[in-house]
């Protein structure tokens, strides 16, 4: 069995927690809960495959997603990170985009059925979506565990 490759949950949400977590074990990875931005500075020194911020206008974590995603690339620049959250995927493109812009300005955000990578070094400018139908079993649940395994391989 292949041991499992730590996620950080960077910027949990009841979503994030009750939903992704289960979903991240299923594709393999062991998801590690972040409860404050020290925490975050801390964790983001171990390896780690990758990280989730959600959308959500709160967090347990007292900060915006734009900040978690600044705090992530200032300690890790090529982490790849998976954006999370309940809206549809038009209004999640434009929260990522408005998120990642100042650092990642050539960034592409994408929901797992149109999820690619051209070339490795994208993973960092190339940010997965996942919305909480990604997450049910069946065939988007597939599309979501393919993407996952991509972005964070």
């Amino acid at each position: 069995m292949t041991p499992l490759r730590r996620v950080l949950l960077a910027r949990p949400h009841a979503f994030i927690v009750n939903e992704m977590r289960p979903f991240l074990v299923t594709a393999g990875f062991a998801p590690v809960r972040i409860d404050g931005l020290h925490q975050l500075d801390q964790e983001i020194r171990t390896p780690a495959q990758g990280a989730i911020i959600s959308t959500a206008v709160t967090s347990s974590l007292g900060a915006d997603a734009a900040t978690v995603f600044r705090k992530i690339r200032e300690s890790n620049a090529s982490l790849p990170v998976v954006f999370a959250g309940m809206a549809d995927l038009a209004t999640m493109e434009a929260v990522v985009m408005r998120a990642v812009r100042d650092l990642q300005p050539e960034a592409r955000a994408v929901g797992p059925a149109g999820f690619r990578l051209a070339r490795p070094q994208d993973r960092a400018s190339t940010f997965l979506i996942l919305r909480k139908e990604d997450l049910q079993q069946g065939a988007m649940q597939e599309a979501a565990i393919s993407a996952i395994r991509m972005l964070f391989s």
